[in-house]
């Protein structure tokens, strides 16, 4: 429960009453139950072959009746093979560790809170038809009145279920000297959960629902190798790669808003990864196998009538991370670098500098006037002509404010960086001098990150990892006029006693 005054009439007398206009409360309040039974079993035979079995079932108020209670159950193996072979005698050689595993498990998921009934909401009474006249909150005159969200509600929800398949090997060779993981998932998720709007004619404005299935699959690699490794000194170097595949496989709907801003947004779209841009674009034709843009009498681009997928989404086909650590007696001295490869962001920052004119776009031809490459008129015909009509300067604000060449989808960016993650010193007293002091070890450190970053020439005005569009897949989306990248130094000194 809260409440809120907009203006105080006696200043430092922080009270509800000091105020020449109404308060106004609001409260919030909510019960939500879940409950489940759980088992585990762990199996083991002759200390090479292991079995693991698990089973949950949750039963969730935030379902239907009927359809809120949800079994998931999960079954791992892990063959040791080193430990097999060694039990009947065989050597093994330069394979120090080896093990097979294979996964499959299941997650359930239940809604949010109250969606499957209708639930009333505090009423307004609002005057579209006399802007000058305030919309009127109830209570009014001694009456309260509710009324039915906008939010339907949906008795037919269903828990949302994720499916997972993993297998991989595990194996560590010449004394321990080289390490390797490599693992496959699949991971399939179905029913999944969402907010989708619907027909306004309905009453409501949207619903929750199991609007569709979502397919990830991919490989994961770790290694580590130790290159050097004398009495003082020793080289280790930490590699990890990751590809994931992403597709909606079905859709209950032509497609579902994700997430946006400004006339920009993401989009599911079955059979597609997840996250497609959509927007406006600059009207384009092809001629003679060359593709031309259709701008108006005044020699400006003109956008399409609709929104239209521009063939990029916010998914990476790849990421890698390295690391090298060098040690040398109590010296150590590492750092990480990290890579992610493909997919794409929205920036406001690069919409924003060419409506100012700071863009590096914006200085075309010395921003004289300029007639646009490869631009026709449309002779309403079905024919086109060549245009000679170039951009009038009073109107390159308005043209790179539309994103020039490419009217709004300009501002949909390249998300690849590599980044020098971090780089870090440390210096461990030998214990001996440490004893003398009094304490049992002693080491010192300093740190720093976001050290370096590299972008592709497209991008040159975002860090690619910030966001300013929540946690959610939103938060892919993009950024909206944030801050830039900063640089962190950390100093430490530790002491054991």
């Amino acid at each position: 429960m809260g409440g809120e005054i907009t203006s105080i009439d006696i200043p430092g007398f922080y009270d509800f009453t000091n105020s020449l206009s109404p308060s106004t409360a609001n409260q919030a309040s909510s019960l939500y139950r879940l409950w489940g039974m759980y088992l585990n079993a762990d199996l083991g035979f002759r200390d090479y072959l292991y079995l693991t079995l698990t089973g949950r079932n949750d039963y969730s108020s935030t379902l239907p009746l009927g359809k809120n209670s949800y079994f998931y159950p999960g079954a791992m193996i892990s063959f040791l093979a080193t430990d097999f072979f060694n039990s009947r005698g065989i050597n093994t050689g330069i394979v120090d560790f080896a093990k097979l595993r294979f996964s499959f498990g299941r997650t359930g998921k239940d809604a949010g809170l109250y969606a499957v009934y209708d639930r009333l909401v505090a009423s307004e009474l609002t005057n579209p038809g006399y802007p000058s006249v305030d919309n009127l909150s109830f209570p009014l005159g001694g009456v309260n009145a509710y009324t039915v969200s906008n939010t339907a509600g949906n008795i037919n929800l269903k828990p949302e279920l994720t499916d997972e398949l993993e297998v991989g090997l595990d194996i560590n060779l010449f004394k321990h000297r080289v390490g390797l993981e490599l693992s496959y998932y699949n991971k399939m998720t179905n029913g999944l959960i969402s907010t989708l709007p619907i027909d306004p004619t309905t009453g409501y404005t949207a619903q929750v629902t199991n609007l569709g299935d979502v397919r990830n699959s991919g490989v994961e690699i770790m290694a580590n190798f130790v290159p050097v490794r004398t009495r003082d000194f020793e080289w280790n170097i930490s590699y990890n790669f990751t590809k994931n595949y992403n597709k909606v496989e079905r859709l209950d709907v032509p497609e579902v808003f994700l997430g946006g801003f400004g006339g920009m947004g993401i989009y599911a779209v079955e059979g597609e990864p997840i996250g497609q841009f959509k927007s406006q674009k600059a009207l384009k034709t092809v001629i003679d196998g060359v593709e031309h843009t259709i701008v108006d009498g005044n020699g400006n681009p003109q956008p399409t009538p609709n929104e239209e997928f521009l063939g990029k989404d916010i998914n990476e086909k790849y990421r890698m991370g390295l690391t090298n650590s060098f040690t040398f007696k109590g010296l150590t001295l590492s750092g990480t670098f990290d890579l992610r490869y493909g997919g794409s962001i929205y920036s406001y920052t690069k919409d924003y500098m060419h409506w100012v004119g700071s863009g590096p776009e914006t200085i075309y031809n010395d921003r004289n006037p300029f007639i646009i490459p490869n631009s026709v008129v449309d002779n309403g015909d079905g024919t086109y002509s060549e245009n000679t009509t170039p951009v009038d300067p009073t109107a390159l604000h308005t043209f790179y404010s539309n994103g020039g060449f490419n009217y709004t989808d300009f501002a949909v960016i390249d998300r690849s960086y590599l980044k020098l993650r971090n780089l870090s010193l440390a210096y461990e007293l030998p214990s001996s001098i440490a004893g003398k002091l009094g304490v049992r070890a002693i080491s010192a450190s300093v740190t720093a990150s976001n050290i370096l970053l590299w972008t592709p020439a497209e991008n040159m005005y975002i860090d690619p990892e910030v966001t300013t569009f929540g946690n959610n897949i939103e938060a892919k989306f993009g950024e909206f006029g944030t801050n830039p990248p900063y640089q962190t130094y950390v100093f430490g000194l530790n002491i054991s006693f």
